[in-house]
């Protein structure tokens, strides 16, 4: 704000991250991205087989069903698991000017501009969404472009000097605790 830049935050939501990732492509990344080998590895293999689950309700279970994707919600290992999953995501991102952080499915971008190159600076994020959403459904992940959001924040004059009208404001959307005037992604990504 201090040198007059808006900065732009785009919060990615993922549907159902935890329960699409596939055992096979995680198995695979682990030695050749991380270089888990050996018993570790053996580990992994045997913590992800042989899962099963079953729906509960109103007392009534339903059958038992093998798990082939996915990682255990609530576990330890769950985040960590995701976290190494989604690395390849990691270094598509870090090319395209943007700053990120990825935690468990939480993908957030980041950046600053100058109020007076906003249109180049949105046919630039429209871009690097358009290659993230392509990443996605190799690696058996949805990006949910309704629930994306996009925030800008900056001094107000800086602000006013921006043409949002092309953008639809959705709503408020909290962030670190702040809440903030938000606008759809699929506004973005037209």
């Amino acid at each position: 704000m201090g040198s007059q830049k808006v900065s732009c935050l785009c919060l990615l939501d993922l549907s159902a991250a935890f329960d699409t990732i596939d055992h096979n492509i995680l198995l695979t990344r682990l030695p050749s991205w991380f270089g888990i080998q050996g018993s570790a590895l053996d580990w992994f293999k045997s913590y992800l087989s042989s899962r099963s689950i079953r729906v509960k309700c109103n007392n009534n279970f339903s059958s038992c069903h093998s798990c082939i994707c996915g990682v255990p919600q609530g576990s330890v290992l769950g985040p960590l698991l995701f976290i190494l999953y989604t690395t390849p995501l990691s270094t598509l991102i870090s090319p395209l000017s943007l700053n990120h952080h990825l935690y468990a499915d939480d993908t957030r971008l980041f950046f600053s501009f100058y109020p007076s190159v906003f249109d180049s600076t949105i046919t630039q994020l429209q871009h690097s969404l358009q290659q993230i959403s392509s990443w996605m459904p190799a690696n058996l992940l949805t990006l949910n472009s309704s629930k994306t959001e996009f925030l800008l924040t900056g001094l107000p004059q800086q602000l006013n000097k921006i043409n949002t009208c092309s953008l639809i404001t959705t709503h408020s959307a909290r962030s670190l605790g702040f809440y903030r005037a938000a606008w759809n992604a699929d506004a973005v990504l037209r």
